[in-house]
């Protein structure tokens, strides 16, 4: 078992991530899949995910309000990764959506592609968890 990588806490102020999602969405997503063995089967799964919980951490939490921050854990534990994504916990006023816009991301898009999922809410924020396993036999692997 490898030891964990940390993705260090960064700021939705830093000029060059905010007030743009999606740059700092793509780095988690590439820094992440980074973190696993070569040719994982599941590394297109993992950048999915953690553009998820990223997004969901950055648009619902004080994380995406100027100064807040979003840790990022990889873990790998032999033929699975654990997850992990800390933000500093929900906003005094809810965000609002635009009309049309599901926000299924967790419901749906990860639950589909998660072994586990779990979230703890504490003082000091939301940590959202999640494994994903992967096999190294193409019969297991061509069944999902």
């Amino acid at each position: 078992m490898s030891p964990p990588k940390t993705w260090p806490c960064w700021s939705p102020a830093t000029p060059s991530c905010w007030p743009r999602p999606a740059p700092r969405c793509s780095a988690a997503r590439a820094w992440a899949v980074s973190c696993l063995p070569a040719g994982c089967p599941r590394a297109d799964d993992v950048a999915l995910v953690v553009s998820e919980l990223v997004t969901n951490a950055v648009v619902h939490s004080v994380a995406g309000l100027p100064g807040g921050t979003v840790a990022i854990r990889v873990e790998l534990q032999g033929d699975a990764v654990a997850i992990s994504v800390v933000d500093q916990g929900p906003r005094p006023v809810p965000a609002r959506r635009p009309a049309g816009e599901s926000g299924w991301g967790l419901a749906d898009i990860v639950a589909r592609l998660v072994d586990a999922y779990d979230a703890t809410t504490g003082p000091a924020g939301r940590c959202a968890w999640c494994r994903i396993d992967w096999t190294t036999t193409e019969t297991e692997a061509n069944s999902r």
